[in-house]
């Protein structure tokens, strides 16, 4: 009985959501695998990591990669998903991989074949690496169509992920809410409109179950269309070849980072750990085993993976480090972090190691600027008039606010701040690299040079921080939903090459042994076509040279 009510639900789930989605026209060119859904891969020097969902369920799907076979490991309790983790690759190696079912005696194939291939080794000398960043690509359908639209419809987040394609990166890196399905913060809002318009929309696609488990239970089903419809539409097949990394935020854990008196939503909950751990485990790949991690740190598997901290190595010449502000954030007063004290050790380590030739941060949690949320480095609060501890500000519409130090901000712990010091203080502190730092979570793009934290003196080698561009983001603007549009925090002082501007977009880094080039590309349905993105030019680009 249950697995005909599971096959009536997903049946009726999709018939609510058909016309909604389209595939991508990017990943079915030339390339052939009407089975699959849905493929992400990622990798290092001698690994793969490969989520696959197909159409139908299977039984024991193989990878074949050149001569050899890889079983699969199931990912739902249905079997359309499958993980494939082919290892002890040569390094910087194209692979021919394809996906078969059946036994190795009489197989049938599932896909063409495509190309993957890995990287550098990680004492290697290559002379270039590029990589496509950006924020916030998730968003329903259901909350994507018409021009006053919370998110950007389907099709234009693909045509903005095609344009970064076109680069031809040799990585991907989408920082920070791939979803937005949040629970309490939005179902339970003191805004009524908001919380009956969210009631409706929820029902139609349907309604989590926070006490029960993700896999085996009416949830799985329902996750798999108010998580899946937002990362299977947009990405397809497109990604097949481009090792890619997803880093966590707040709303990849299903709730908006809030602290009120009814109710605070981080560090997350285990409900909000269920759902995006069977998020993760179905559709984004993890982060590889880091052979330079000499310890490990929190989140670590036994196998070295992590679905939180990352690094992506690309030889001698490039070493990004990513990292989760949201997942093992902590409340601790003057000893809290935005991660765990673990991982900032491990950050400020890699950081203070300059055998590497570029060195990228990429938090899911921007540093240099605010919007008066409660998470955040800075206690940049918006001024409502009221006495006493301000709570951030959420779903304004548009109202504006004036960002204060002067008030406290409600659960703000002072420790994130010291943490924030303690990182830019490293950052700066690399005698042969110009520091950087990308980032998302704001809905914005901007360049800024941090040239003061604090009573930190930092104009000898000021910190670059970049908001990457949000190609999800439709009219959740800061300024709409928080107002106040990103200003530079009031600790800080900054010049900014590049003002922030709120627009979609993404960002190309070229990492080259004596300098980093990185291009902001910015576009606005208001001011341009849809069509105009296939021939989208960066607005910024800036050359950073080694010191």
């Amino acid at each position: 009985m249950r697995t005909n009510r599971r096959h009536f639900l997903a049946s009726t789930l999709a018939t609510s959501l058909s016309g909604l989605t389209k595939a991508s026209t990017y990943a079915s060119s030339n390339w052939s695998g009407d089975t699959i859904k849905h493929l992400i891969p990622t990798a290092n020097h001698e690994e793969f990591q490969i989520r696959v969902v197909f159409n139908e369920p299977q039984t024991a799907p193989v990878l074949k990669i050149a001569s050899t076979w890889v079983s699969g490991s199931p990912a739902d309790t249905q079997r359309t998903g499958w993980t494939f983790h082919p290892r002890d690759l040569t390094p910087d190696t194209q692979y021919e991989l394809s996906l078969w079912s059946g036994n190795q005696t009489q197989p049938q194939r599932l896909s063409d074949p495509w190309p993957l291939k890995t990287y550098p080794h990680p004492e290697a000398q290559p002379d270039h690496a590029r990589i496509l960043i950006y924020t916030c690509a998730g968003g329903h359908p259901l909350m994507s169509e018409g021009s006053q639209s919370i998110f950007q419809p389907m099709a234009t987040r693909q045509a903005l992920l095609e344009r970064g394609l076109s680069f031809k990166p040799d990585a991907l890196i989408a920082i920070g809410d791939q979803i937005y399905w949040d629970q309490r913060t939005i179902l339970e809002s003191t805004n009524p409109a908001r919380r009956a318009r969210s009631q409706t929309i929820y029902t139609r696609a349907g309604l989590l179950d926070r006490a029960l488990a993700a896999a085996g239970t009416r949830n799985e089903d329902v996750l798999k269309v108010v998580a899946g419809e937002q990362i299977t539409p947009l990405y397809g097949t497109m990604l097949r070849s481009t090792p890619s990394y997803f880093v966590n935020d707040d709303h990849d854990y299903f709730e908006n980072d809030e602290a009120t008196k009814r109710f605070v939503t981080l560090p997350p909950y285990d409900y909000q750990v269920r759902f995006t751990d069977y998020v993760r485990n179905l559709y984004l790949p993890d982060f590889m085993r880091d052979p330079a991690r000499s310890r490990p740190i929190s989140g670590d598997r036994k196998d070295g993976m992590n679905a939180s901290f990352g690094t992506l190595r690309w030889g001698r010449l490039l070493e990004i480090l990513m990292y989760d502000c949201a997942g093992y954030l902590s409340l601790k007063g003057r000893t809290a972090g935005l991660v765990p004290a673990n991982v900032e050790q491990w950050l400020k380590q890699r950081t203070a190691n300059e055998e590497i030739s570029q060195l990228l941060h990429v938090p899911s949690h921007p540093m240099g600027w605010s919007a008066g949320k409660w998470r955040e480095w800075y206690p940049d609060v918006a001024d409502t008039g009221g006495a006493g501890a301000q709570t951030a500000q959420i779903g304004v519409d548009g109202q504006a606010f004036k960002l204060t130090t002067d008030k406290p901000k409600f659960m703000w712990q002072e420790g994130w701040w010291q943490q924030h010091q303690r990182l830019v203080k490293a950052l700066s502190a690399q005698k042969h690299r110009t520091p950087v730092v990308l980032s998302g979570d704001l809905h914005a793009t901007g360049h800024a040079r941090i040239i003061k934290s604090g009573n930190l003196e930092l104009k000898d080698n000021p910190v670059n921080t970049m908001i990457t561009g949000p190609i999800g983001t439709g009219m959740g603007w800061p300024s709409q939903a928080r107002g106040t549009a990103p200003q530079a925090a009031n600790h800080l002082t900054l010049k900014s090459p590049q003002e922030i501007r709120e627009k979609n977009g993404f960002t190309i880094v070229d990492a080259y042994r004596d300098h980093l080039r990185v291009r902001l590309f910015a576009w606005r349905r208001e001011e341009s076509s849809v069509d105009e993105i296939i021939s989208l030019m960066p607005y910024h680009d800036v050359q950073l040279a080694r010191r």
